[in-house]
């Protein structure tokens, strides 16, 4: 069998150069969701130094960030005073676990902090390292409750289409994503996906005033084919992320709230990507008047100061399952990390103190009243809440036809030329969405730049398709 080699060959040097730091990136460090040999062929960006909502690369290039890292990067990037707290709280006691009877001081406070903050009866707290993490909990939870309940069958989770969960195995069973899943089957058994409440692409339309109700109404029939008793948890993002930052109609959670209570099965919002300010307030539910059962965080929980996740748990979740006397048989090394846990709280106090949370729906106006100012032909819709806004990209805006794909997607090509002009930007993986999450500290001026480059790399881009044929 002949031997792909990926990474430097003859010649690799191991000092302290710049250019070794690349090749040694390509030697030794495998990169989320790439194709290797794409990845030898173009190289790598080393990220070295950020500030505010600018990162700066090995070479000394600098980007404007309008991806926020992963969607994270809530507080901005080299707040000096969550590296202060960090060192203190390592100084004081760097590590002890929340399993059996133990906790720590940080880990407490937290806890009671987000119960504070939560919606209203979400008062228990388990913590993870991150996203995809607080998902399987969610999901092991409800099912644990289900048989607490005596429901011993209710173990389907039912999720939407469009919906992003993460990578882990359990997460990626709730994520419908074709091209995530086809290389690692068989995944977890019990997870079924429903349409999503997509009302640019989807059956029911934006200008449908019943759109809520009927996409609600797929809920409904799919636990009824499935059989109520064997359904454990409804699992969505209130507002869908990596899908297209999808915004449903304003009374579909409603719905969806109702049709849950009526049949038994846990609502599990996945607020991972939504909260802490990101869209709006700081959590999205409460934009659509619902409180869930359990409620998945990460991300803006220490804005990626370091790892961190947390499921927030209704009281009569584990007030059952404490009832029936099951164990709780769950838990992670790390889950509690004093030092993440007190990052969290001095990152929660910079959200609250300067106001980031009514910020990002300030600055989320602007950006999408500048770019619709634009009238671009290229931009079919401009949607979203606080600083999480997506742009549809079509080849006709009245019609809403796409680009075809071809050998590269349009998405690809104006992300692209965002990055030639200094803009990192996010993309949906699956459509000709541009998505638009930068840190909540983006200035005026920062939000001003990013719609020049939107709007002249997508008409640039737009106008060279076009004359392809």
């Amino acid at each position: 069998m002949r031997r792909v080699i990926i990474g430097p060959g003859a010649g690799f040097r191991t000092g302290g150069d710049h250019m070794n730091l690349k090749e040694l990136d390509l030697r030794h460090l495998i990169h989320n969701e790439v194709r290797f040999r794409e990845l030898a062929r173009k190289g790598t960006t080393v990220i070295t130094r950020a500030e505010g909502s600018t990162i700066w690369d090995i070479d000394g290039r600098a980007y404007l960030d309008a991806q926020a890292g992963m969607v994270l990067v809530n507080v901005g990037y080299g707040r000096r005073e969550l590296g202060a707290v960090a060192a203190a709280q390592m100084e004081r006691l760097m590590y002890y676990h929340t399993y059996f009877q133990y906790s720590n001081e940080p880990a407490v406070r937290l806890a009671a902090k987000l119960a504070s903050l939560a919606p209203e009866g979400l008062g228990k707290v388990f913590f993870t390292l991150g996203g995809a993490e607080s998902v399987e909990t969610a999901v092991k939870i409800a099912r644990l409750y289900q048989r607490a309940r005596g429901r011993a069958d209710g173990h389907k989770i039912i999720c939407l289409d469009l919906g992003y969960h993460g990578n882990s195995l359990g997460a990626l069973s709730a994520t419908a994503f074709e091209a995530h899943r086809a290389y690692y089957g068989p995944l977890v058994p019990g997870f079924v996906h429903i349409p999503s409440p997509d009302t640019f692409e989807g059956p029911f339309r934006a200008d449908d005033p019943e759109a809520g109700r009927k996409y609600a109404a797929l809920l409904e029939e799919r636990i009824l084919a499935e059989g109520p008793e064997t359904v454990a948890a409804f699992l969505a993002e209130p507002i869908l992320g990596v899908g297209g930052i999808i915004v449903p109609p304003d009374d579909y959670l409603k719905h969806v709230r109702r049709i849950c209570d009526k049949y038994g099965v846990l609502l599990i919002l996945d607020e991972v990507m939504t909260g802490f300010g990101r869209a709006g307030t700081m959590w999205a539910c409460g934009q659509f008047g619902v409180v869930p059962d359990l409620m998945c965080t990460a991300k803006g929980l220490t804005s990626g100061y370091l790892p961190l996740g947390a499921v927030l748990v209704g009281d009569h979740v584990i007030e059952a399952i404490a009832e029936a006397d099951f164990p709780f048989e769950h838990g992670f090394t790390y889950a509690g990390h004093p030092v993440s846990c007190a990052v969290a709280m001095e990152n929660i106090a910079i959200l609250e103190r300067e106001g980031l949370a009514e910020r990002a729906a300030r600055m989320g106006e602007r950006l999408k009243e500048a770019l619709l100012a634009r009238d671009n032909p290229y931009i079919a819709e401009v949607r979203g809440r606080g600083l999480m806004v997506a742009a549809e990209l079509v080849r006709d805006r009245e019609t809403r036809e796409r680009f075809p794909e071809g050998n590269r997607a349009f998405r690809f090509d104006v992300e692209a030329g965002c990055l030639r002009e200094g803009v990192i930007t996010g993309i949906a993986p699956y459509r000709d969405t541009l998505m638009i999450t930068p840190p909540l500290v983006i200035t005026e001026a920062e939000i001003d730049r990013l719609v020049d480059v939107y709007d002249r790399v997508i008409r640039q881009e737009g106008d060279r398709r076009r004359k392809q044929g």
